[in-house]
Parts: C-alpha cells; sequence; structure tokens
C-alpha cells in the first residue's frame, strides 16, 4: 500500500474511532442526566437535553472530521500542498460549526423563554413571544455571520463603520417607535395591567380593553375611549383595582350637634347592621371619633371581599342608601360640611 493510501486509512479510522467515541459518551451523558432528573424532568427539559446533547454529538462530529483532515494534509508525504482546499475545507467545517451553535442557542433561548412563561403562568405572552422569534432569530444569526466574517480575514472596520452609521440613524429616526415598542414589551413581561384590569392613573378610571404597539385603550366610567402612549402610561402611577384579593373601605359621617346622646351612642350598630344586611360587605368597626366645628364625627369601616371595581361601588351605593334610610327613621340628621355664612348689612357711608 502506498504511503498516500495509509495515510488516507489513518485519517479515515481516528475519524470513526473518534466519533464512536463521542456518540458513546454522549449516550451515556444522556443516561446519567435523565436518571438525576428522574421524574421531575418535564417534557420540556427532556426537548432541552436531546437538543443540548445531539448538538454537542455533531459538534463533536465535525472536530473529529477536522482532526481527520488535518492528519491527512500533514501526512502527505512531505510533498506540497496547495492552501487553497485547506482553507476551504477549514472555513467549511467552521461555519458548519456555528451554524449548529447558532440553531442551539435560537431553540435553546426560546424553549427557555416559552417554559419560563408558562411557569409564571403567563399564557397570555406567548403569542407575543413567538410573534417576537423570527427578530431574535435573525439578529443572532447576523452576529454569527460577521463572526464568522472576521474569522474569515474580511475586513470589518468598514462594515461596522456602516453599520454603526445606520445604527444611529435608524435610532434617531424610530426613536418614538422604538420607545413605545418598548414600552409595550415593558407592559407584556411585566404585566403592571391586563386586558380587562380596573386601572386609574391620574383622573383617568375605567377598564382596559386593548393594549397596542403604539398605545394603550381605556374605557372611562363616562364611556368614551381613553387613548395614551404607553410611554407616557408607565411614566405615571398605575392604580390597578383587579389585583386587590379584598378591597377596604374607610368612611366618615358627621351628624348635627342637636343629636340626642343615647342616639349619638346608637349610631355604631346602627351603622354595623346597616353594612350587614348587604352582604357580600363585611363590616369592621365603627367609632365616634371626635369633635368638629360643624359636626360630632363618625368613622365606619367595612370589606369587600373581592377586587371588582363595579362590585364596591354597588355595595357602596346599598350602604349608603341604607344609613339614609335608616338615620331618616331614627330621626337622626347629617351635618353639613358647608357652614351658613351670616352676612350683616353695613351702613351707608355718610355723605
Amino acid at each position: 500500500m502506498t504511503t498516500l493510501g495509509v495515510t488516507f486509512l489513518l485519517a479515515a479510522l481516528r475519524v470513526v474511532a473518534g466519533s464512536a467515541v463521542i456518540w458513546l459518551l454522549t449516550k451515556l451523558i444522556g443516561r446519567l442526566l435523565r436518571g438525576v432528573a428522574g421524574r421531575r424532568a418535564t417534557l420540556a427539559d427532556d426537548s432541552l437535553l436531546r437538543l443540548i446533547l445531539g448538538t454537542v454529538a455533531r459538534l463533536g462530529y465535525l472536530a473529529m472530521a477536522s482532526w481527520g483532515w488535518q492528519s491527512l494534509v500533514r501526512g502527505w508525504d512531505g510533498r506540497a500542498f496547495d492552501q487553497g482546499p485547506d482553507r476551504f475545507v477549514n472555513g467549511a467545517l467552521l461555519l458548519a460549526a456555528i451554524v449548529m451553535v447558532v440553531r442551539l442557542i435560537n431553540r435553546a433561548l426560546l424553549l427557555f423563554l416559552d417554559r419560563s412563561m408558562q411557569r409564571l403562568g403567563r399564557y397570555d405572552q406567548l403569542a407575543t413571544l413567538h410573534g417576537l422569534a423570527p427578530m431574535i432569530r435573525t439578529i443572532i444569526w447576523l452576529m454569527a455571520a460577521l463572526v464568522f466574517l472576521q474569522n474569515q480575514g474580511v475586513e470589518m472596520g468598514a462594515l461596522y463603520a456602516s453599520l454603526a452609521g445606520a445604527g444611529i440613524g435608524l435610532g434617531l429616526a424610530l426613536k418614538g417607535p422604538l420607545t413605545n415598542f418598548i414600552s409595550y414589551l415593558t407592559i407584556l413581561l411585566d404585566a403592571p395591567f391586563q386586558i380587562g384590569d380596573f386601572i386609574r392613573f391620574g383622573d383617568v378610571l375605567g377598564p382596559v380593553e386593548e393594549v397596542g404597539l403604539r398605545s394603550t385603550i381605556i374605557r372611562s366610567l363616562s364611556g368614551e375611549r381613553i387613548v395614551i402612549n404607553n410611554d407616557e402610561l408607565l411614566n405615571q402611577t398605575i392604580h390597578n383595582f383587579s389585583d386587590l384579593p379584598r378591597r377596604r373601605v374607610a368612611h366618615s359621617i358627621g351628624v348635627v350637634y342637636e343629636t340626642p346622646l343615647e342616639q349619638v351612642a346608637a349610631i355604631p350598630e346602627l351603622v354595623a347592621q346597616v353594612v350587614q344586611a348587604h352582604p357580600p360587605a363585611t363590616f369592621d368597626r365603627c367609632h365616634f371619633t371626635g369633635f368638629t366645628d360643624m359636626a360630632l364625627e363618625f368613622e365606619f369601616v367595612f370589606f369587600v371581599p373581592d377586587g371588582d371595581m363595579v362590585l364596591y361601588l354597588d355595595l357602596q351605593q346599598q350602604i349608603n342608601l341604607g344609613l339614609l334610610r335608616r338615620f331618616e327613621d331614627q330621626g337622626i340628621h347629617f351635618a353639613t360640611r358647608n357652614p351658613h355664612l351670616l352676612v350683616e348689612p353695613t351702613s351707608a357711608p355718610e355723605a
């Protein structure tokens, strides 16, 4: 057998033997990791493990192919070897390795994000993640292409300068839309509110009807549609009333000083009866809290076991009407908060 034939045979044996070792190691590591995870491993965990091990195995096979090729080149019997095929093969192997790594990063990243959102219970945001997946993949592919070109000796200074200039121009042109888009992602990922939640910001109060890329639409209590820029909305203090496990309601009322002492002493029990007559409201307390210039002040507290704003307003209205009715029956008069002004006539100036 010629020297060239022996060199080729040795290179082929190295590739085959190394690939067999890689295959065996990945199988053993896979069984070991599955045994450690046991029954706690989910379908997503198994998919991620198979994805990583499969990519590692293919990268190992590529490494063995590169090893075999290099041994073939070194054993070329000392004869001159054209560098063109060597550079081509090495470049092809590197390109294949980069493609495998990028595919692993893309799939693993999206699978991890998908799994994290499912664990957090944010199923409504999965559609947004799937919509952004092409953009995420494109960014990673572009970064990998730049790494490959730079490794192949391509002059990247001019390309980087062009990309930087284009990036600055696009950033200035798309400053407003990009800010709104980032605010949209903040709303989806941080979830300060969701569609259907009852929120208040500034003097606007109402349920959220729609969350768009640029703006959010809220239906006010008076019926009109309030459209507000996402960035402007997030810069305000947002009160979300739909996330209340229990709402505490505290109110103050005042009665006139002419109210008899027996009736004043009976007001806490009277308020308790009115609140208890309107379930699911739960009475907490009612106390005679003090004297003001215009009234005898009482404070009462009750709880609404739900964050629904409409339920709270309905109960508040029923309790207020019940208090008016019971006070009227008992002859108890509410005190006005606007005292009467006594204006004395002035005498006409002397001539």
